[in-house]
């Protein structure tokens, strides 16, 4: 399949709602992450929350052909993750999970650090092989292990200077 990487601009994030919903219900429904809808639904509000008030918001998108969203990457710099230090968060990286093992995600996650400053960039995820391996294998390393809030799974903060 064949398929284009562009800017998602901050001003736009909130045009593409209803796609970005769909995608993320769809991508975290099944393994490794076995969320409900209601997921998705936090996690397009956190995007365009940040979207909305962030100055170095930055966004990436997969569309096919037709325009169709893929997937798409997005974060911007904070201080969460590392308790303080500047560190540009990769918040999410999300494919259409027909389209999955295809380039997509690496494409998306290569643009997206390609597009902030070079510096340290953080992100948290699942503590699973499936998720640490392929990030391991795209330069992050294991930072810490979390068990966040109320959440009964473990996660990993994964860095990469880029």
């Amino acid at each position: 399949m064949t398929y284009r990487l562009t800017d998602l601009p901050a001003g736009e994030a909130a045009g593409r709602r209803d796609e970005l919903l769909a995608l993320c219900a769809q991508a975290f429904c099944g393994a490794p992450w076995h969320e409900p809808p209601l997921g998705a639904v936090r996690t397009v509000n956190r995007l365009l929350d940040s979207a909305a008030r962030r100055d170095d918001f930055t966004a990436v998108v997969a569309l096919d052909a037709d325009g169709a969203l893929l997937g798409f990457a997005a974060g911007w710099t904070d201080t969460v993750l590392t308790g303080g230090e500047t560190a540009f968060e990769l918040a999410e990286l999300v494919v259409v999970p027909g389209q999955q093992g295809r380039g997509i995600g690496r494409g998306l996650h290569d643009a997206l650090l390609a597009a902030v400053k070079p510096g340290p960039s953080l992100l948290m995820t699942l503590d699973v092989p499936e998720l640490t391996d392929r990030y391991a294998r795209w330069g992050w390393t294991v930072a810490d292990r979390r068990r966040p809030g109320k959440e009964e799974r473990d996660y990993v903060v994964m860095r990469r200077e880029h």
